[in-house]
Parts: C-alpha cells; structure tokens; sequence
C-alpha cells in the first residue's frame, strides 16, 4: 500500500473536467471561514447553495464524513491537513466549515486515505475534454501504471421514484462512468465495466502485453478491474 507521501510525489508528477445535473454553485459572498479545522488557510473557495439537496434522499457525497487530505492547487501551491468531502452531485471538493458549505477551487489534484480498510483515494483535474466534461472536472484515479490511467467520473444523480399508494420520493443515485486516459498521446476513451470494453481500451496502450490472461477477473466488479490493471505486466 502507497503512502499519502508516495501518493502526492505522483500527482505532482502527473501532467496538468464539470458536473451536469444543471447544478450552478452560488458566488461566494466573502463570508470568513469560522470553525472547523480548514483555518489559516490561503484557499480559493465559493459558497454553495444547499437548497439543492433538500427533499432528496440519500447523500450527495461520496462518503458523508470528512478526511484529512494533502492539496496541490493549479499554481503549484500545496497544503497539508486539509479536511475535504467530495460531491458526487456537483463534482466539488468541499471544505469542512461549520458556517457553510464551501467549494475549492483551482484544484489541480488531491488525496487521503479512507479510515476504514486504508485505501487510497486520489482525485485529479486537468484531462481532456470528452461527454460534456472538461480539464476542470474531478475524476477519481482508480488505478495508474507509467503511461495510463483508469478513471472514474464519480457522479450522483437525482432520480424520482414512482411508489404505488404513496408519494414520489426523490432519491441520489450513483451513476458513475469509467475511462481511461493514455499519457503518452494526451487522449481519454469511455469504457464500460465489461470484459470486451476494458480489454480492447487497454489494447490500445503502448507497453502493455497483448497476451493478457483474464483469468477469472469479474469485470463488471470496479475493484476486480483495478486489481487486475494493477496486475499487468509491462513491456520495457
């Protein structure tokens, strides 16, 4: 397992996309940070308006509490201890502040490691413009060899759900989509979580041995696909 440490050496070394869901964050009105553990902090951040998750079910972030994470922001500039959240909804990093609830900006990459089962989670911005995305979207680093990278578009949509004898209810539901991004010509393909789309995509990278074994991989399984890249061996 990569520490945090190990993990910042490789955002920084990685090269340098936004949310549908007409979802319009609300312009920061300049309002101090109060409480929390974000102060004395020179971050860029906005407001965010809440109203868009009332009546919703669910939660629209990818875990509800906060993490400890290390911050390189667009400029170069990086921060330790930062405690974030991710919005699935609005593809948003989130600082932890007890008046509002504030967005970072200018987010080059971020990481932290998950309290429970310590993994790694490795967030990333800068990558080609593909599906309504651009180079300011968050992606999630699900895996990453010396010349690609498998991603996820970690996104939540709100969706109704029609129940017989009783009122609608509005629910957050996870629609995530996976890609992957070749360092070598700059370019990102869509996959989808099958044995054919992950196989061809990787078909199409330099270095990778052909004769791959799929073994008994479940390839609609997010973490059997990551083992398995993670398991590709590469030519020299």
């Amino acid at each position: 397992m990569k520490t945090l440490k190990t993990i910042v050496f490789i955002l920084v070394s990685f090269g340098s996309a936004y949310a549908q869901n007409n979802y319009t964050p609300r312009v920061a009105t300049g309002a101090p940070l109060v409480g929390g553990r974000n102060m004395d902090m020179n971050l860029t951040w906005r407001a965010i308006d809440v109203s868009a998750f009332e009546g919703v079910e669910g939660s629209p972030f990818l875990t509800d509490e906060y993490h400890r994470a290390f911050l390189k922001t667009k400029n170069g500039v990086r921060f330790e201890n930062v405690w974030v959240r991710f919005n699935a909804f609005s593809n948003e990093i989130l600082l932890q502040n007890e008046s509002q609830l504030m967005a970072l900006t200018n987010v080059d990459s971020l990481a932290y490691t998950m309290d429970v089962g310590k993994k790694n989670i490795i967030f990333k911005t800068g990558y080609p413009a593909i599906d309504g995305q651009d180079n300011e979207t968050i992606y999630q680093i699900l895996a990453y060899r010396e010349n690609f990278q498998f991603l996820k578009y970690p996104q939540k949509k709100v969706e109704t759900l029609k129940k017989m004898g009783l009122p609608d209810q509005r629910v957050f539901v996870a629609k995530p989509i996976y890609y992957f991004y070749n360092l070598t010509n700059n370019s990102i393909i869509r996959v989808r979580l099958n044995k054919k789309s992950i196989l061809n995509a990787l078909s199409g990278i330099s270095n990778v041995e052909n004769s791959l074994s799929a073994g008994k991989v479940d390839f609609k399984r997010e973490s059997e696909v990551v083992a398995y890249i993670n398991s590709i061996q590469m030519r020299n």
